[in-house]
């Protein structure tokens, strides 16, 4: 939640997010360390009482279809309503019968899923893939709507001509492009091509040494201590400075990453060999691996 007022934020005091709103069960909830507290009927830091929930979550989503379409039968699959033992499929069967007729969820409702008669599919702001930290953000981007286009138009039989709509500030954008042709080849030529001037993978080899503590100076220790046996990195192997993770603190474990880069798989492997031998020999008790072409950053 979001006070307009003086800017305040519904902060995890436990992590580095902000607690979200459920609207369901009146409670503000961290979804990465599951911390819970209740909803202030006040700003805690000027005292305004004009609290605003953020963002489109999928409650408030089937809420608003709801009420612009109170004939229609809404239902909701997301990681809430999953909790329970056997809900989600409970969901899809209903969806299979023919018991819904407009299904409200996250990526977790295109996955494996052969709905059928379904005619329209929309995604609601998904932009933030284009412009994320992570250099594969705009590849599973692109999987997830096309995955998601596919959900729409499956025995349809009902004459409509299947729709999808993408709520997007960048209709120009050249993976929105790709997307409406349905042109992969032409999505994967521009991101390789990117990647090829950025020198990323795949014309680069990357690892990344990921350590975590509870307390932020063990880290930050154990990383000066990783800079200092990388200091004989070969030539083509470039190890960068280390950086807070891109969610710092988790259940109040600090976290930080370093990245390796070289230009050949060989040279990293041999780097690797060495300086994770010699990181075994580090003292204390600082949580650490090595993850060699990472997924995630």
């Amino acid at each position: 939640m979001r006070c307009p007022d003086c800017g305040w934020l519904s902060d995890c005091p436990h992590c580095d997010a902000h607690l979200v709103y459920h609207r369901s069960e009146r409670c503000l909830r961290c979804h990465h360390c599951g911390w819970r507290a209740g909803v202030p009927r006040a700003c805690p830091d000027c005292g305004s009482v004009d609290l605003q929930p953020l963002g489109r979550g999928t409650q408030r989503v089937e809420e608003t279809l709801a009420a612009m379409f109170p004939q229609a039968r809404v239902a909701r699959i997301d990681a809430d309503t999953a909790r329970r033992r056997g809900a989600a499929q409970d969901g899809f069967d209903r969806v299979h019968a023919g018991e819904v007729d407009i299904l409200v969820g996250t990526q977790m409702v295109t996955k494996g899923h052969d709905f059928q008669r379904v005619t329209l599919v929309a995604a609601i702001n998904p932009d933030a893939g284009l412009f994320s930290h992570d250099p594969r953000a705009p590849e599973r981007l692109f999987a997830q709507l096309m995955q998601a286009a596919g959900r729409a138009g499956r025995a349809g039989g009902s004459g409509s001509v299947p729709e999808m709509l993408v709520q997007t500030a960048y209709p120009q954008h050249p993976l929105y492009a790709a997307l409406v042709a349905h042109d992969y080849r032409r999505f994967a030529a521009g991101e390789l091509l990117e990647r090829e001037r950025a020198g990323m993978p795949p014309f680069s080899h990357q690892a990344l040494l990921r350590a975590e503590h509870g307390r932020v100076e063990q880290v930050e220790a154990f990383m000066a201590s990783a800079v200092e046996l990388a200091a004989d990195a070969p030539p083509g192997v470039t190890v960068y400075p280390p950086v807070p993770a891109a969610l710092a603190r988790v259940a109040d474990v600090h976290r930080q990453q370093l990245l390796v880069e070289a230009a050949s798989r060989g040279a990293l492997q041999g780097f690797l060999r060495r300086w994770r031998e010699a990181l075994q020999g580090l003292p204390g008790r600082v949580r650490w691996a090595i993850d060699v072409d990472p997924l995630e950053y």
